[in-house]
């Protein structure tokens, strides 16, 4: 069995996914691997989507527990946060007390992220639209921090396409957003669909401070909880507290 150290699920809200698992694969550990399951989304932007989604959560659970992961993470922020902050947590408190392993959820893996570096003050890059945009921004409220700004990239892609976004877009989106709110103890990317793990260290050498995806928090969060060390350089802060 390939994952003999540790096998980590992961639900994606999207009816494909191609980023996040790729570069989970670029940076684990040996004997770790990636078991995802996926939801109905095509595009987040359509809200019965994001609805249709919500009823398959026990199933994607019972999957995933079958296969004998040893760590569960939700995926999509639209997807989690649809029903507000308030519920978020409690139903991230229901999953934690329902299944026999670790759960978390993307928003709240990379809000512990950006915790654990110490960052408050914060610069939000995305490529959301606004209401999605204002979930997040309540969420990391919430969450006890200061959003200095969110920005989004306005792509018009669907949430399939974004994988073809260039890593170049990326960059130069996050860097003018990290620019703009240069006073920000850290920048976050939100969305595991377009490409970032290839840029986070540019990003970080141009900007002086820590940078944080969605993707590096769904693959740090699982790793640090289950005690998993990993000798992991050149692609950001955050990843490298895992050595």
């Amino acid at each position: 069995m390939y994952g003999w150290r540790a096998r980590i699920g992961n639900i994606s809200p999207t009816a494909c996914a191609e980023i996040l698992p790729y570069e989970f694969y670029r940076v684990a550990p040996e004997g770790v691997t990636f078991v995802s399951t996926n939801l109905v989304i095509r595009d987040a932007r359509e809200s019965s989507q994001v609805e249709a989604s919500w009823q398959k959560f026990d199933t994607a659970f019972e999957d995933l527990l079958h296969t004998r992961v040893d760590h569960i993470t939700l995926s999509g922020a639209p997807l989690v946060l649809a029903n507000g902050v308030e519920r978020h947590r409690e139903l991230l408190q229901e999953f934690r007390n329902r299944y026999p392993v670790p759960v978390g959820t993307s928003p709240q893996s990379f809000a512990d992220a950006l915790k654990y570096l110490g960052a408050v003050k914060l610069a939000v890059a995305t490529s959301f639209i606004r209401a999605h945009n204002e979930l997040v921004r309540a969420f990391l409220t919430a969450e006890g921090f200061d959003v200095l700004g969110i920005e989004s990239l306005d792509t018009g892609m669907t949430s399939l396409e974004k994988a073809m976004l260039a890593p170049t877009q990326v960059f130069r989106h996050v860097r003018g957003v990290g620019r703009k709110y240069s006073t920000c103890d850290a920048v976050l990317i939100t969305s595991s669909a377009w490409p970032t793990l290839t840029v986070i260290q540019a990003l970080e050498d141009d900007l002086g401070k820590p940078v944080v995806s969605s993707s590096m928090g769904q693959i740090w969060w699982p790793l640090k909880e289950l005690g998993i060390r990993a000798g992991i350089e050149g692609y950001g802060k955050l990843l490298g507290t895992l050595s």
